[in-house]
């Protein structure tokens, strides 16, 4: 590019950048003032200097990274931002961060035409310096400001720069401390305009158990190209040892500061996110796409229901314990939501909310743990797992999203104009049952009333082109969603429910393997003594054998599963990965892939199922490169 060339590129930076100081000064003097009246901008309503300085530009001056331990991030895009995440490691760059009850994800200060408005914050050095650009090397920049980094929160940053960018373009970012820290760079791709009809790509994880092995496939979708990456919950294990179904493999470690096997103070969750954002797979992962993330129960506790009850520790609720786990979730996952500590637990933060890709989808994602009813049949393994079941199952008066969030759920289903409907699901919505029990109730299979009522109003209201993309059994497979599984033949069903299999927490295979063997379960879908009765009674339908394995007791498992549930027409318990939806006017497709193994740093990927589904039908068509299950 010649000189004059580049004069012509300055100048119209300059000018789009005294253009976005108007918009932003204009009528209330501050973007970040927008909100000042509200109780939770604590810190803006102290910082009401009126001073006027030239901005000093943070210079980077140590090597990428350093100082920022746990990387960056960034989620929840829209077609005109995101959120951007990354926490300043107070031991390595002796930040001073900004003290405050409630930190506020809108106060940035951004560079106009030189000058800032109050530069308190800036000039203690008790912020970052973000940098937003279209070019990897940041030789322009879209945007650059200051934004506080919050002491109280655990050093985290968090902004919002939605509806600063354009839609459907790539975007790097990253962050400098005033004594020159500087991040990783991270790269995010805005939604398509509200209009935009364009085909979308996206991908889904669940399950990642640092303690059981290493996120191979994290690291090969993190090199898929996608418009973002959806999390169904489990992005965390509260637990880091518990005997009995967890025994760390080697490298994979985690201590927690109180002690014990399961976090339960504020810093014992922050030590495991800490942890987890260390790991380079997850970090790749972040740093390459954008995030949409919901939790399920063990970013608290194992089968967590309401009010704040952790069933496998007590069945005396512990809103305290409740109210730190909201918080250090809140802390850690850019999402576009507020945090209140000073609310019961159950109104300290609303995390379930939508998202418009285009006109091609609205992606809708609930929270299944927060406000839901108690099992139906008690709280005992028994009562949950491979469960004769009980009348409970379908009292109307239960419910696992709680009458407003449920409400709201079905206003959204009932009123998108989006063409397909992306349900984020943490729990299995069909039946599954194995010889005549209900395998697991702590899923919907424990909420049938609502379940029906939500595959009523489907039908009620002519809702097409439903998908539930559902994470928690470490299992991959494919079913069709039904008002009454029983009688309703296939032609009448209402959606298509599509679940992933976990990044590294134990499958059924493993879960077999590992009960036989007595030894300790990491991470199982299913309890120890479930397992146990599981075994026994496939025993007794095998009879005599010379070798008992883990492969021929799956085997038989999964044979009778798919015989007594057909609505399921794709299962396997064997291994680990990831899944890919790609959406487009006239179908949906469905890709799984998973890694050879999770034991080692670095695995193979294969490629595992391929199915279509037709617009307008709520069908599943095995692809020809679906070769692993035989639908026959």
């Amino acid at each position: 590019m010649n000189q004059k060339s580049n004069r012509n590129l300055e100048k119209d930076v300059d000018k789009s950048r005294r253009t976005l100081l108007k918009t932003f000064l204009a009528g209330t003097a501050l973007f970040a003032l927008e909100n000042a009246l509200s109780p939770l901008n604590t810190f803006a309503q102290q910082r009401n200097s009126h001073q006027t300085l030239k901005a000093v530009r943070y210079m980077a001056v140590h090597p990428a990274g350093v100082g920022f331990t746990q990387s960056v991030a960034s989620g929840d895009p829209t077609s005109s931002g995101a959120m951007l995440w990354t926490r300043v490691d107070p031991d390595i760059t002796g930040i001073d961060a900004v003290s405050a009850e409630h930190p506020n994800q809108n106060i940035t200060e951004w560079l106009g035409n030189g000058t800032v408005k109050n530069t308190d914050f800036i000039e203690k050095g008790q912020a970052v310096m973000v940098e937003i650009s279209k070019s990897s090397d940041f030789s322009t920049t879209v945007l650059t400001g200051f934004t506080p980094v919050w002491k109280d929160f655990d050093h985290i940053v968090r902004l919002d720069v939605d509806g600063h960018l354009e839609p459907s373009t790539s975007y790097y970012y990253r962050f400098t401390t005033k004594n020159g820290f500087i991040s990783q760079t991270g790269r995010f791709k805005t939604l398509p305009a509200e209009a935009d009809n364009s085909p979308v790509k996206f991908a889904y994880i669940t399950c990642q158990d640092y303690t059981n092995g290493y996120f191979n496939a994290l690291d090969h979708l993190a090199d898929e190209e996608l418009d973002f990456v959806v999390h169904v919950g489990d992005y965390i294990y509260e637990s880091v040892g518990d005997p009995l179904y967890q025994s760390p493999i080697e490298g994979r470690k985690i201590v927690l500061p109180g002690g014990g096997i399961k976090a339960r103070t504020i810093e014992d969750y922050r030590t495991i996110y800490r942890v987890y954002r260390q790991d380079g797979d997850l970090q790749k992962l972040h740093e390459k796409h954008s995030m949409i993330g919901i939790w399920d129960d063990h970013e608290f506790a194992n089968d967590t229901y309401f009010p704040a009850i952790a069933p496998d520790d007590s069945l005396s609720p512990d809103p305290e314990r409740r109210l730190v786990a909201n918080q250090v979730w809140y802390e850690y996952m850019p999402a576009r939501v507020m945090f209140d500590k000073e609310l019961p637990f159950d109104q300290s933060i609303k995390i379930y909310r939508s998202f418009k890709i285009g006109s091609m989808a609205e992606l809708i994602m609930t929270d299944e743990r927060l406000y839901r009813s108690p099992h139906p049949c008690g709280p005992a393994t028994t009562d949950k797992y491979f469960s004769s079941g009980c009348s409970d199952i379908s009292n109307p008066n239960r419910s696992m999203l709680g009458t407003e969030q449920r409400e709201w759920f079905l206003s959204k289903l009932a009123s998108s104009d989006a063409v397909w409907k992306i349900w984020g699901n943490e729990v299995q919505f069909a039946v599954l049952k194995l010889f005549g029990r209900h395998l697991n109730l702590d899923a919907w299979d424990g909420y049938d009333a609502e379940r029906r009522r939500i595959s009523q109003h489907l039908k009620t209201f002519n809702v097409k082109n439903v998908i539930a993309l559902t994470g928690d059994f470490h299992t991959f497979d494919a079913a069709l969603m039904k008002e009454d599984y029983i009688n309703d033949p296939d032609s009448e069903a209402v959606g298509v429910e599509l679940m992933v299999g976990s990044v590294t927490s134990s499958n059924l295979r493993e879960a077999l393997r590992n009960a036989l063997n007595n030894v300790p379960t990491n991470s199982s879908p299913i309890p120890l003594p479930v397992l146990d009765e599981l075994i026994r009674v496939l025993k007794g339908r095998l009879g005599t054998v010379t070798t008992l394995t883990a492969e021929l007791l799956l085997k038989e498992l999964q044979g009778i599963i798919k015989l007594e549930n057909p609505w399921m027409k794709l299962f396997d318990s064997t291994t680990h990965g990831y899944a890919v939806l790609e959406l487009s006017q006239t179908k949906a497709v469905w890709t799984t892939y998973t890694v050879d193994q999770i034991e080692t740093k670095g695995a193979r990927k294969s490629l595992h199922w391929q199915c279509e589904i037709p617009r307008d039908k709520a069908e599943l068509r095995v692809l020809e490169a679906g070769k692993l299950l035989n639908l026959s």
